[in-house]
């Protein structure tokens, strides 16, 4: 208008365009919003801690699972970890599969589920049961599921006697159950958020491929605090005097030459001899008893006939075990680890 005044529709408009620009979105603040964690309760820095744990514990355990392959060298390597919900887990599986459920309970409790690809489970138990080519069964029968069981709960309860010396405390582990899953709805995943642990699993000769690792939260709450700093706590020994400044005293690293290849120092004694031992029994004699021992003379041990027998390393025990005959020699079949604690007592004693 020449008079420079406004009309009534052009001020409606004006208030509108007001309005829009009050009900737009809010101007930046200059404050980033907290980073997404994929809706889990699980940091980086936690599953970090997860892989290295059951990295270290995974290598030390394969060797004394070749045995059950027929002496074939048996590795797991390159851990990943992921934290999951139940319905992302379902997703990564297609086909059938052998899963078989353990829980820890202890110092470190919840439940564990190790799944096998269907043929890879054949192979393993084929293996076990003396082929030595390895070919998978067409189906795998209530046998073959016996012994993909037995491996397993080799597996587990070895990985808890690793976990039980981090955590500083023993760990139980529940009997075995194995099934077979026709596809990812039978997977019976732990409850709530999981971490799934995948490893490369070969088989010299014969296979190589994934086996994977699913752990509820309560076993990865626990694994992923291990390790993590905690630096209220150092505070707390920190001391000044206005006289003289106390600090702790430092020394050269050792070591710092050597490839550790993720055992740790340990690798340094992986080749010293130790005098094994399996022990079926004891008895106390009088001097006059054993001075009266000849041919055909029966020593009635302590043990009870089918009782597991003691093994023993350099004089300490380590495990118990049944006795078998593999061709024509004696062995012996590992049936259970001695905890942490009662090694701790046996040195006392």
């Amino acid at each position: 208008m020449g008079d420079g005044s406004l009309s009534q529709d052009e001020i409606d408009a004006l208030l509108q365009g007001a309005d829009d620009i009050v009900s737009g979105p809010e101007p930046s603040m200059g404050f980033d919003a907290p980073p997404s964690r994929g809706g889990s309760s699980f940091t980086p820095g936690e599953q970090n801690n997860i892989k290295n744990i059951v990295n270290s514990a995974i290598s030390l355990v394969a060797p004394s699972l070749s045995g059950y392959l027929g002496g074939r060298n048996l590795v797991f390597s390159n851990p990943v970890v992921e934290a999951k919900t139940q319905d992302s887990v379902k997703n990564d599986f297609r086909g059938r599969y052998v899963q078989v459920a353990i829980n820890y309970t202890g110092s470190v409790s919840g439940k564990n589920l190790v799944i096998f690809n269907y043929r890879d489970a054949g192979i393993i138990s084929s293996l076990m049961m003396g082929d030595e080519t390895g070919t998978p069964p067409a189906e795998i029968t209530d046998a073959h599921q016996s012994t993909i069981q037995e491996f397993t709960n080799q597996l587990i309860s070895s990985l808890a006697t690793q976990f039980s010396g981090k955590v500083g405390g023993g760990i139980s582990t529940t009997p075995a159950v194995v099934s077979v899953a026709g596809n990812s709805a039978e997977l019976q995943l732990p409850a709530g958020e999981v971490v799934k642990i995948t490893y490369d699993m070969v088989i010299d000769g014969v296979m190589s491929s994934k086996l994977y690792h699913i752990i509820d939260a309560g076993i990865a709450g626990t694994l992923g605090s291990i390790g993590a700093p905690q630096p209220q706590q150092q505070s707390q020994y920190q001391y000044q005097t206005p006289q003289a400044q106390i600090s702790s005293v430092r020394f050269p690293q050792m070591g710092e030459s050597i490839t550790t290849g993720g055992y740790g120092d340990i690798t340094l004694l992986l080749d010293v001899e130790m005098t094994m031992t399996v022990e079926l029994g004891r008895t106390t004699k009088l001097v006059k008893d054993i001075l009266g021992l000849g041919e055909g003379s029966i020593i009635e041990l302590d043990k009870l006939a089918g009782e597991p027998v003691d093994l023993l390393v350099n004089g300490k025990l380590i495990a118990k075990g049944e006795v078998v005959v593999i061709d024509e020699n004696f062995g012996v079949r590992v049936t259970d680890i001695v905890s942490q604690d009662e090694r701790f007592k046996s040195v006392n004693r």
